[in-house]
């Protein structure tokens, strides 16, 4: 008897056996994460509750990222829902047409999309939320439904369809009922190999030599208590991307390491914290590039002849 084969999966020799198909533009910065996201994916209709995770971790580290990546993997619809300060349970079950009158919220809108598709429903930044909605998302996710009553009364979503990513950046604390309720991840920061091949799929001129020299540095500030505001993986891609753009520009030492503290340290009060002399820096960047635009152009030259 042939064994069916599950659209959604396929079989894998690397880290672990059964893995969802990610996009090819994915790069698996945390294995952890997507292990734990698989099994929320094939958990999707067993009992009564929706399956949830809550990615948890410092900005900028992919965890949105890894639910559109999920989406896509299960041919699934992504609704994206950004929470804002104070934000409530209200601005979650109902919103505002420009006219001013009720139209389901997002909440509402996930229910009906799971009725007949697959969805992924991403709730961003729970901290930023009133810590009430933790207990009005607990009740969703325990019950597959809600009740509204400008809307019609009883919502109640398909749990074999629906999805449900919420993450926060570990700003505050969810409350213990929806951790216990949810599958929960801590992504970190990725390895300097994984922020190195990140940084490359965008930047391929980019030796490995040349970002460690800034993922090194974000790494230092990354751990350090007193700087606000960390340097992000997407953050280092754009400053690469914008040193290549300017390596033309006969900029000064100065003027370069001006750009790479701005560039790396967007608050000037945590500048105080770089350990590296940013002039240093600066000059290590400054003679890779040219060692880079060298190769690049015998390289081009060689391709012509």
């Amino acid at each position: 008897m042939k064994k069916s084969v599950d659209p959604f999966y396929s079989l894998s020799k690397e880290d672990y056996v059964s893995s969802l198909i990610l996009p090819e533009d994915y790069i698996i910065t945390d294995i952890a994460a997507i292990r734990v996201v698989e099994c929320a994916v094939h958990a999707m209709g067993e009992g009564t509750a929706l399956s949830a995770v809550l990615l948890d971790g410092p900005p900028g580290i992919g965890k949105t990222f890894l639910g559109k990546a999920i989406a896509k993997a299960i041919g699934a619809r992504h609704m994206l829902f950004q929470f804002f300060p104070g934000c409530g349970k209200e601005e979650l079950l109902r919103d505002k047409s420009i006219d001013g009158t009720l139209v389901p919220g997002i909440i509402p809108l996930a229910i009906t999309s799971s009725i007949e598709n697959k969805t992924v429903l991403i709730l961003n930044e729970l901290d930023k939320a009133d810590v009430s909605v933790d207990s009005f998302l607990l009740d969703f996710i325990n019950e597959s439904q809600i009740f509204v009553p400008q809307l019609g009364g009883e919502l109640k979503a398909n749990n074999t369809n629906l999805l449900i990513v919420i993450t926060k950046n570990d700003l505050r604390d969810a409350t213990e009922a929806l951790l216990r309720r949810c599958r929960v991840i801590y992504m970190n920061w990725p390895t300097v190999e994984m922020e190195t091949k990140l940084i490359r799929m965008h930047n391929p001129w980019a030796s490995e030599k040349f970002c460690e020299i800034f993922i090194n540095a974000a790494n230092q500030l990354r751990r350090h208590p007193g700087v606000k505001k960390k340097p992000s993986p997407p953050e280092l891609v754009r400053l690469i991307s914008d040193c290549w753009r300017i390596r033309n520009q006969n900029m000064t030492l100065l003027e370069w390491s001006q750009f790479l503290l701005t560039g790396l340290l967007p608050l000037p009060q945590d500048r105080k914290y770089l350990d590296q002399n940013p002039m240093a820096l600066a000059s290590e960047v400054r003679n890779l590039l040219s060692e880079i635009k060298n190769l690049c152009r015998i390289h081009f030259n060689g391709i012509r002849e």
